[in-house]
């Protein structure tokens, strides 16, 4: 029995961490290349960094989206396969 719990921990942790490397490519991509580019290109806004604030709210968002999907990720792979 603890070698099946050693596997499913493993499993959950290669979702979560599959998910939080995803999120946070993407979410730094979009906040500071493609947001700041289109507020330059429909706006006229000269570029800016984000503030600490901000940064701190959208790793904070990757942390718990990625916990999230990763469990219901996981969930639902143990579930589909009857483990």
């Amino acid at each position: 029995m603890r070698l099946k719990k050693h596997f499913e921990l493993f499993r959950w942790t290669y979702y979560f961490l599959f998910w939080f490397m995803g999120m946070g490519v993407s979410v730094v991509i979009i906040e500071l290349a493609v947001g700041p580019a289109l507020q330059w290109l429909f706006h006229d806004i000269p570029y800016q960094l984000p503030t600490w604030d901000r940064t701190g709210r959208m790793a904070m968002f990757v942390v718990l989206f990625s916990l999230f999907a990763g469990t219901v990720t996981w969930f639902s792979e143990k579930k589909r396969t009857g483990r």
